[in-house]
């Protein structure tokens, strides 16, 4: 289960609220179930949010408040099953990020740098 140590820490801080080590997070996933994410306050170079491709091994999309979005190797989970669905057609505004939910994919967005990424099955790209 080499998963199983940080997706227990992560969803337990999720589960019982913001601790002050942790800061403010909060996790979503699109209606499919197959890109889950999470956004974290600290812990890293400041704000970022991620979002794992769960139809891709081991990938997923990392954005802070200045840099471009990039795809990362990543070896644990952001998020279960049982968190938040963003309908497609809505936007969820967490931290300095706006991400939105369409049936063509995931698009997270920085509103300070305007940089951000779009996950979808077709398509996956930091910009």
């Amino acid at each position: 289960m080499r998963t199983l140590g940080c997706f227990l820490l992560l969803t337990g801080a999720l589960a019982l609220g913001a601790g002050p080590a942790l800061g403010k997070t909060k996790a979503f996933q699109t209606p499919s179930h197959k890109i889950r994410c999470a956004y974290m306050s600290t812990l890293g170079p400041g704000p970022w949010i991620r979002c794992d491709v769960l139809w891709l091994n081991d990938t997923a999309y990392r954005l802070d408040r200045t840099h471009k979005g990039k795809r990362i190797h990543v070896t644990d989970a952001v998020a279960g099953p049982h968190v938040k669905v963003v309908r497609y057609g809505t936007s969820l505004r967490v931290g300095a990020f706006t991400c939105t939910s369409r049936t063509t994919g995931l698009t997270c967005k920085s509103r300070v740098s305007r940089h951000g990424f779009t996950v979808s099955k077709e398509h996956q790209r930091g910009f």
